[in-house]
C-alpha cells in the first residue's frame, strides 16, 4: 500500500530552548540550515525591535553556539543568524522520522511548524515530540501538490504591469496602455493578469493560514 504523505500542523512548548523565551510577539525563521556532523542549526529570525531583550536570552540558552549577524532592517525589525545545537531539537526529530520542514515561527513560548511526513512515521514523530515537550497538534491532512507556478506570459505581465505603476493608486498607467508594452490585446491582458493575481493571492492566503493558528491553538485547548 502507497505511504501517504501527510501534511502535519503543530506547536510545542519544551525548556531549555530559546524559544521558550519568546512572548506574546512572533519570531518569524526566515530560512535555517542544519549540519549534523557539528550538531549545531544555523537560524535566521527576525522580530520586532522592541523586543530587543530576547538577543541577550538566546545567547545564555543552554543550546547557543554563536552568531553570525546581528543587525536592524529597514523596517525596524532585527535580523540575528545564529548557530544552536542540533541534536535532541524539534529539527532532529523531523529529519530522524523523514520529515521535510515547510515553515515555522515561534510566539508566546511555543514553535509552530508545518512539515511534511510520511503517514507511518507519524505516530513514532509525535511520540518523540512529546518526549521533548507537550505537543498540540493543530492540522493534519493528506498533502495534496497544486500547480500554482505562474507562467512565463504570467510573470512577464504582473511584471510589467507592476513595473509600470499600473497597481499603484492612483494608477499611473491604464491596462491598455500595459498591454501594448507586452504586445498583446487588452482582453489577453486582463485574462493573464487576472490569473496571475489568483495565483499569488491563493498561495499568500495558505501562508497566512499557518501564521494564524493562534487562534486555532486557543480553540483546541477550549475544547
Amino acid at each position: 500500500m502507497r505511504d501517504k504523505l501527510i501534511e502535519i500542523t503543530f506547536a510545542i512548548e519544551h525548556e531549555n530552548c530559546w524559544t521558550s523565551y519568546v512572548g506574546n510577539y512572533m519570531v518569524r525563521t526566515v530560512n535555517f540550515s542544519v549540519d549534523s556532523e557539528k550538531n549545531y542549526i544555523r537560524s535566521i529570525i527576525i522580530f520586532d525591535r522592541t523586543y530587543k531583550n530576547l538577543i541577550s536570552r538566546i545567547k545564555k540558552s543552554n543550546s547557543f553556539l554563536g552568531y553570525s549577524t546581528l543587525k536592524l532592517d529597514q523596517n525596524g525589525r532585527i535580523l540575528f543568524d545564529f548557530r544552536k545545537k542540533f541534536k535532541n531539537s524539534v529539527l532532529d526529530a523531523l529529519y530522524t522520522h523523514n520529515g521535510i520542514v515547510i515553515n515555522g515561527f515561534k510566539y508566546n513560548g511555543k514553535e509552530f511548524w508545518r512539515a511534511l511526513v510520511y503517514e507511518s512515521y507519524i505516530n513514532e514523530l509525535v511520540e518523540d515530540l512529546k518526549s521533548k515537550g507537550t505537543v498540540h497538534l493543530i492540522k493534519n491532512a493528506e498533502f495534496n501538490v497544486e500547480e500554482e507556478d505562474l507562467t512565463p506570459q504570467e510573470l512577464k505581465i504582473i511584471l510589467t504591469a507592476y513595473k509600470t505603476g499600473y497597481f499603484d493608486f492612483p494608477r499611473r498607467i491604464k491596462s491598455d496602455n500595459v498591454s501594448k508594452l507586452v504586445d498583446i490585446s487588452k482582453s489577453t491582458f486582463t485574462y493573464h493578469l487576472r490569473s496571475a493575481e489568483h495565483k499569488i493571492i491563493k498561495r499568500y492566503l495558505k501562508e497566512i493560514e499557518f501564521y494564524n493558528l493562534l487562534k486555532k491553538l486557543e480553540e483546541n485547548e477550549g475544547a
